[in-house]
């Protein structure tokens, strides 16, 4: 109320002062926001999106670390860690990975102040912790490009995930454009400095999120091929996007052929049948920031978590034909069998074999890589396959005496543990036909 009462005297302030068409908006403004947030402190106590943010402000929460002092993360002043969305929030989600990891990053191995050694870019690009959450993080900052290195040349079929954490304080500062992109560089173009230099890219397919204040976020989706446009999709609005700054939100990407569908925390945002030329072949992924902001230290955008993964997850006919299916999109905290809420796809799609073959029971098995010790590595592996039974149980409904569940740790791994995406790999579920 005290904020709402401070708003209406700066009104009667410009009413007192202000001349001209602008102000005049400014006053109509600030008094429509004045009357919105009284009226919702009256009926529900507390906006909730308006007091995360308002608190961001006032506690100075919002900021992450000094980017000239990356030792001062764990300060105060980094971006908070809010709570996870739950598996409710992801109902519909129906996003289900690729079977197999070809490219995986999250920074582990990379020095927190500098640059990560595999990646590109054109002016600048930082390597953080944030308080409150898990691993490294790349920081972008404005009028940047950077690119992934260069992947071996994806498919037809295969999906993209991320997670991005954004904080905006709300003192007027003009959002940056943000600009996540799938790249066709030069097949000679190994280190992407060709690419950097101009720009330029063979072709590319751009998801364009322009963040603003409370409902006002939009997005655009534009595909080029050799320099001229081949789909315009935008711009959109994102109307969840800003109950998401100061927190992880989980982006994710599946490109059939033509089609690519996308969602961000579970929401659906796109499914587009002619979105991609077939002629494309993506290698790398880019991003850029395009506007420029005066005061970088207090606007944050951070990525982290990126995994690439190709070939469908045929869940349905490796389970009742060949007996087992094998997947990495459920996902765990990081030494925890805590799962994931962009689990959800995966586990409605073994939810709903079983429901629809209702004599079939299932073993689950859960894998680690080899980090940590061995014999927590495998009490580890029990935990998770325990907690996809008990998902699948309580959120789905199916038959506990369905299904059995045992660990094997990192005793069985599909890959080398020496690389980023062999660890991916190890870390996986089984499902078992009994």
């Amino acid at each position: 109320m005290k904020k709402a009462f401070t708003l209406i005297l700066l009104i009667f302030s410009l009413c007192a002062f202000g001349q001209g068409g602008i102000l005049n908006r400014a006053k109509q403004k600030l008094k429509d926001k004045a009357v919105q947030r009284t009226e919702n402190r009256i009926e529900s106590g507390i906006d909730k999106g308006l007091d995360e943010v308002e608190n961001g402000i006032d506690g100075k929460k919002q900021k992450s670390s000094e980017v000239e002092q990356p030792q001062k993360v764990q300060k105060d002043d980094t971006a908070p860690a809010p709570g996870k969305p739950s598996f409710e929030s992801y109902s519909r989600y129906d996003f289900v990975p690729g079977q197999n990891v070809v490219y995986a990053e999250d920074f582990s191995q990379d020095v927190v102040g500098e640059f990560p050694l595999l990646w590109g870019t054109n002016n600048r690009g930082e390597v953080v912790t944030i308080k409150g959450l898990e691993g490294k993080w790349l920081r972008l900052f404005h009028t940047s490009e950077l690119v992934s290195p260069q992947l071996k040349t994806l498919p037809a079929n295969f999906t993209m995930e991320f997670d991005v954490v954004l904080t905006f304080p709300n003192e007027g500062y003009t959002y940056p454009n943000i600009i996540f992109k799938l790249l066709q560089t030069a097949s000679g173009d190994k280190d992407g400095r060709a690419y950097l230099g101009d720009v330029t890219s063979v072709s590319q397919t751009n998801l364009t999120i322009v963040p603003g204040e409370e409902g006002s976020s939009t997005i655009a989706l534009t595909t080029e091929v050799e320099g001229r446009e081949y789909f315009n999709g935008g711009p959109k609005p994102l109307k969840k996007l800003s109950a998401s700054y100061g927190k992880p939100a989980h982006v994710a990407l599946w490109v059939q052929q033509s089609r690519l569908r996308m969602w961000i925390n579970g929401e659906k945002i796109y499914d587009i049948p002619q979105a991609i030329s077939p002629q494309l072949a993506f290698n790398r992924l880019g991003l850029g920031i395009t506007t420029y902001f005066s005061d970088e230290e207090k606007i944050g955008v951070y990525l982290s978590n990126v995994r690439v993964a190709e070939g469908a997850a045929d869940a349905r006919n490796k389970l009742l034909t060949e007996g087992k299916w094998v997947t990495h999109g459920i996902q765990f905290d990081v030494a925890s069998a805590t799962i994931k809420p962009q689990s959800a796809g995966v586990l409605k799609e073994i939810a709903g074999i079983l429901s629809e073959n209702a004599s079939l029971t299932i073993k689950i098995v859960g894998h680690t890589d080899s980090d940590g010790d061995d014999a927590k590595n495998l009490d580890l592996s029990k935990r998770r396959a325990a907690a996809v039974k008990e998902a699948l149980v309580k959120t789905f409904g199916i038959e506990a005496s369905r299904l059995q569940t045992d660990g094997l740790g990192e005793t069985k791994p599909l890959k080398d543990n020496k690389t980023k995406e062999g660890k991916a790999e190890n870390r996986r579920v089984e499902f078992i036909k009994l």
